[in-house]
Order: C-alpha cells, then sequence, then structure tokens
C-alpha cells in the first residue's frame, strides 16, 4: 500500500513533513484537501487536521507525530541529533517553533492596523533575537539539520510565502539560515513552497 499524505500546499506543518520525507527519499502520494472541502480527509481520519498520513492504512496525524515514526521506520538520514541530550534539546525546539512561533505568524498575518503591526513585530523580534543567538556561527543547530532547524525553517518561510514578509536586514544569523536552507532544499527563491520529493 503507499503512504498518503493529506495536506495543504500553504500550511507550515505540512512542509515540515515534506521536507521529512524528501530528506529520507521516502516516496508518498499526495492528497490537497483543497480540492474537495477535505471530504476525503474526513472520510479516512474522521477529523479535518493536517497533516494526516495514510501509514499503509494507519491513520497518522500531527506533523511530529509523522516525523517521529518516519525517522523509526526510516532512520537513515536522521532528523535528529546524537546523544539523548542533544536529541531533548532538539524536540524541545521543534515544539517551541510548533507552538510559539506559530502564534507570531498568526498575529502578523492577522495585523490589520498600524498598531497590531507593530505588536506582532515586536513578538517576532523578541523571536529573531532568540534565533540569532541559535545560528550564530552554525549553518544548523546541530551538526547536521534536523527536526528542529525544519520545524523552524517551516514557521519562518510561511513569513515569505504567506504573510509576505520579509525577515528584517539586521538578523543577519537568521538571514544566512534561512539561505542555507534555501539552497539545501534547493529553492529557486523563498518565495517558493518546497514541494520536492528527495533531496
Amino acid at each position: 500500500m503507499a503512504i498518503r499524505l493529506f495536506q495543504s500546499q500553504t500550511s507550515m506543518f505540512c512542509e515540515k513533513v515534506r521536507v521529512v520525507f524528501a530528506a529520507k527519499k521516502v516516496p508518498y502520494e499526495i492528497v490537497d484537501v483543497r480540492k474537495d472541502e477535505r471530504k476525503s480527509l474526513i472520510e479516512f481520519s474522521g477529523q479535518r487536521k493536517v497533516p494526516s498520513m495514510d501509514y499503509n492504512g494507519q491513520c497518522v496525524i500531527d506533523s511530529t507525530v509523522i516525523s517521529a515514526l518516519l525517522e523509526k521506520d526510516y532512520p537513515a538520514s536522521s532528523i535528529y541529533p546524537d546523544g539523548a541530550a542533544s536529541k531533548g534539546l532538539c524536540l524541545a525546539l521543534e515544539d517551541w517553533s510548533d507552538e510559539v512561533l506559530i502564534h507570531a505568524n498568526h498575529a502578523m498575518r492577522r495585523a490589520e492596523t498600524p498598531d497590531a503591526r507593530k505588536q506582532a513585530e515586536g513578538q517576532w523580534a523578541t523571536h529573531f533575537n532568540a534565533l540569532e543567538q541559535m545560528y550564530s556561527g552554525k549553518k544548523f543547530i546541530f551538526d547536521h539539520m534536523t527536526i528542529a532547524d525544519v520545524a523552524i525553517f517551516a514557521q519562518l518561510h510561511y513569513l515569505y510565502t504567506t504573510v509576505k514578509y520579509e525577515i528584517p536586514a539586521n538578523y543577519k544569523n537568521v538571514l544566512a539560515f534561512m539561505e542555507n536552507m534555501r539552497q539545501t532544499l534547493k529553492l529557486n527563491s523563498l518565495a517558493d513552497s518546497f514541494d520536492a520529493r528527495s533531496l
């Protein structure tokens, strides 16, 4: 049976999973939930959340759970660093990205007044400052691209692809990280969403 990914192209969490699939060179089919207003997704999974995966008949929901399952069954090109302490930090950063950066993204996207925009930019400034330190002198947080980098990239990339907001020029380490990820993922520009099937 084939692996099917129920997804929306613009979802940062779906992009996160697409990068993991590509890094591990795992073949899969895409089901675009927008084409049938999520009917096929609801029929298969009984719910509306993406990404959802039909894993040889098993329903797997949530980008973190999907990524962990792919790591277990396809351990080559690991998305985690070596060592328990590093893996714990990696998982914490993945969760921070998924649960905290997403709110900054939503605030920026929904900012309809100058005050709301200023507040959203202030929120992002706090996160950019943290990321600036994390990526100081580093291509990746650990010794290779991990799920922490992928999760962070997916949130920052959403700023370019959906919010249409570019990271300010003074965050040089963050911009260098984004350029490194652009090259790693073979994107022509940061305005493009990632849909390659392998890396």
